[in-house]
């Protein structure tokens, strides 16, 4: 008997236990859910959203996914949309309407400014500049932004080709960042595999789209990946914890007041757009010679496709901050490191090359330098990002494009 009653006695305690654990963790599991709630209630508070608004495509890589509504904090802040063609922009119709000179704007995240609210991105201030420079006139314009965050020249001619011709566009804007887009079309200077490239071969350009047998771009295209990725889009605790694991949180840098020349100097142009300074010097290695050639036969070729389809071309130099900061003794300090008079190699290379080419190219560092410098204000950084660095902010998007908006015009009136 009394072995019985042990026996039950240990049985008992057995599941009391069992039930203790269960206990413990169905407590455990419920503190996690109400942590994790409370966590996704205070980051939507608080602003901070770091989604993944992009998609493959067989062509240019990648490209913006169709419908996408998000929050951009990572860097300034900026609610957008992406429209049923998948780019940043309202929805616009096929057909070119009658009486329409209709303006398409190709670019980098520049043009794509998920940093900035939509009226205020460089495409929406340069129709509204068009509009009121061209009134009078009887000319109505609309402008289309096809910007993507990380292209170069060469996807940018293949977004020409296979997604921009069918709005049937008047004017193509290349919105030219040399900051990064010459390393971008070059195979041997671009750590970014999961892209297309183009081979210069007898001054032919042939495409190489070897990305899309990649396993990693094929695994973009998984069932799996995409069910990744809505998680992602649908938790900003998710996305906040994807961006500690991916080190974007320790990039991301808020400072109230503009850092000194020799404290800075060495961190300026190194943000998370990813600037290269050899865009700044005469390229002394045959691996950026050949990027400068293969980008030069890029816009080339975009501007030869554009005379056949009956469109005006013409290339705008987007600037880096250290270019337009307006601080004299940090652009002189940084000029110096690199052992240049001044930062404005790519632009006088890029301007002769348009004078042979006979393409238009609108530079805009001097004049934005000169507006930043008169009005003492950034045109790149945001609040919580260091002032002069990054993007353009709203001060940026909006003098380049009143810049924009006259040369097109100009250049309008004397090809038409």
């Amino acid at each position: 008997m009394r072995d019985e009653a042990t026996s039950k006695g240990t049985l008992s305690l057995r599941i009391r236990k069992r039930i203790s654990i269960r206990k413990r963790l169905l407590f455990a599991l419920c503190g996690c859910v109400l942590g994790c709630l409370l966590a996704e209630g205070l980051l939507i508070l608080a602003d901070v959203s770091y989604p993944l608004p992009y998609e493959p495509d067989e062509y240019c890589g990648t490209r913006l996914r169709p419908g996408f509504r998000g929050y951009w904090t990572k860097e300034g802040f900026g609610e957008f949309e992406i429209n049923s063609a998948g780019f940043r922009d309202r929805e616009h119709s096929l057909e070119n309407p009658q009486g329409v000179i209709r303006v398409a704007v190709l670019g980098d995240s520049y043009i794509e400014a998920l940093q900035v609210p939509v009226e205020a991105m460089f495409a929406s201030v340069l129709e509204r500049e068009l509009a009121e420079r061209g009134a009078g006139t009887n000319q109505r314009f609309e402008v289309l932004s096809f910007g993507v965050s990380g292209f170069g020249t060469a996807q940018e001619l293949l977004m020409l080709r296979h997604h921009v011709w069918q709005f049937k566009p008047d004017v193509v804007l290349l919105a030219f960042l040399a900051g990064n887009d010459i390393r971008n079309n070059s195979r041997e200077l671009e750590p970014e595999r999961l892209r297309p490239f183009f081979e210069l071969i007898n001054g032919e350009l042939r495409p190489d789209f070897t990305f899309r047998s990649d396993p990693a771009f094929q695994n973009t295209l998984s069932r799996s990946f995409r069910l990744k990725t809505k998680l992602y889009n649908a938790s900003r605790v998710l996305q906040v914890a994807r961006a500690v694991y991916h080190g974007e949180l320790s990039r991301r840098r808020a400072s109230s007041k503009p850092a000194m020349a020799d404290e800075s100097v060495q961190a300026a142009n190194s943000d998370e757009i990813g600037l290269d300074d050899q865009c700044f010097v005469t390229p002394t290695s045959e691996e950026w010679r050949a990027a400068w050639r293969l980008t030069e036969r890029l816009i080339e070729q975009m501007n030869l496709e554009c005379q056949q389809q009956n469109c005006q071309f013409a290339v705008t130099l987007v600037t880096s901050g250290i270019q337009v900061n307006p601080d004299d003794q940090l652009r002189q300090a940084y000029a110096k490191r690199l052992r240049v008079s001044d930062l404005g190699y790519a632009d006088r290379r890029l301007v002769k090359f348009g004078e042979r080419s006979g393409i238009p190219v609108i530079p805009l560092s001097s004049r934005l330098l000169k507006f930043a410098r008169m009005q003492n204000v950034y045109l790149h950084g945001f609040s919580n990002t260091n002032p002069g660095e990054g993007h353009w902010n709203e001060h940026g998007h909006r003098e380049a494009a009143r810049i924009c908006a006259a040369e097109l015009l100009r250049i309008h009136d004397e090809e038409g």
